[in-house]
């Protein structure tokens, strides 16, 4: 008996509100990718027609994602569950799920969509689709909770196939791990029970069981996701195959560090400058790490040049380091205000300072941290 299951995961829907572009919505440019990835994702499930569309956690990156958010996931689930008749399961994930839990996961409010199967309480649910039966274990409070959900996912016997849906780290796989407060390791062995079992909070597409993947992402989160593909998994159960189906996101770059030895700002901005054009960073994410800064490279540094580099790439991320102080000046404390002025270097790069000279407060900030300026 031939069942297609599209699963899509981590949409992160929200994520990017920090990006320094409006887009005419209101939301920032890099929030409207990303919901425009998950966007095209479920273009393409509807367009595939599969038995079963199932997505496995964190839709939202953040426990109360903005309204206008909400409304377009909204959208878009309505008319892939309700409008277009695909059965939908969706769980929540870590980022979805609130720490108290009266407080309820936002997901919760798309029940009310026909065809769409939410689990977001903190444990196991079984939905019954066809020849498919559905374990859909969502994001624990405790280790405590997820220990005793999984102790019940036990495939039925009765239907044809038997589908996990889970979220958190594959046991045994450290390199899965996000780091993020609250993840979960799964056991394999469970997943092993099920004809297929489909996980999220990895972001990049794989597989780590006999019959377990990892959707990935639908969009690209960090640099470390830069060079990994973005999409989705097409499952077919009978033939059993695996297969990945991408859609587009936004290209990330990571540069070559500079070596700002000797170099006055106004020659390092040219660099940089050379640098963006060479690349054609207007519509990509880049992130450079600039070392060896002195404080006579910032003190040449072009006003207002930072602002204007900016403006050449869709988000440009700019990593100072500061020269390792000599001997002469470790005797006097250096060593310790340098790691306080890369820390400060770093805040202000990274912040919205709409407004403020941030050459100027540099310049004089870094007077007061102990810099020779």
């Amino acid at each position: 008996m031939p069942v297609r299951i599209c699963h899509f995961s981590d949409s992160h829907l929200g994520a990017g509100e920090n990006h320094r572009r409006r887009a005419p919505s209101g939301l920032t440019e890099r929030q409207e990718d990303i919901i425009g990835s998950f966007g095209e994702a479920v273009d393409k499930i509807i367009a595939m027609k599969p038995d079963l569309c199932i997505h496995s956690g964190d839709l939202f990156h953040a426990v109360r994602p903005l309204n206008s958010i909400m409304a377009r996931a909204a959208e878009l689930l309505h008319r892939l569950a309700a409008e277009n008749g695909i059965p939908t399961v969706i769980i929540a994930g870590n980022h979805d799920a609130p720490r108290q839990p009266h407080v309820g996961a936002a997901i919760e409010v798309f029940r009310r969509i026909g065809n769409l199967h939410v689990a977001a309480v903190g444990r196991l649910e079984q939905f019954r689709i066809g020849a498919v039966c559905i374990h859909a274990l969502p994001h624990c409070l405790t280790v405590s909770d997820l220990k005793r959900e999984l102790e019940r996912c036990i495939p039925d016997a009765t239907a044809a196939f038997n589908v996990l849906v889970m979220h958190g780290v594959a046991a045994g796989m450290p390199e899965f791990s996000m780091a993020d407060l609250g993840e979960q390791e799964l056991p394999l062995e469970i997943m092993n029970r099920f004809d297929y079992t489909a996980l999220g909070h990895y972001h990049n597409f794989c597989q780590v069981a006999t019959r377990a993947w990892y959707a990935g992402s639908t969009e690209r989160l960090s640099q470390t996701e830069r060079d990994s593909a973005k999409g989705f998994a097409v499952v077919e159960l009978e033939p059993f195959s695996v297969r990945f189906e991408p859609v587009r996101s936004r290209v990330m770059i990571d540069l070559e560090p500079i070596d700002a030895s000797g170099q006055r700002g106004d020659q390092l901005v040219e660099a940089l400058r050379n640098t963006l054009d060479r690349i054609g960073a207007d519509d990509k994410i880049v992130r450079v790490k600039i070392s060896n800064v002195q404080p006579e490279t910032l003190r040449t540094l072009p006003v207002g040049i930072l602002a204007e580099l900016k403006q050449k790439a869709f988000a440009l991320d700019l990593r100072f380091e500061k020269s390792v102080p000599t001997e002469e000046t470790a005797r006097f404390g250096r060593s310790a205000i340098g790691r306080l002025d890369q820390g400060f270097l770093q805040f202000v790069e990274n912040s919205d300072l709409e407004g403020f000279d941030k050459e100027r407060l540099v310049r004089e900030a870094l007077k007061y941290l102990g810099a020779e300026i």
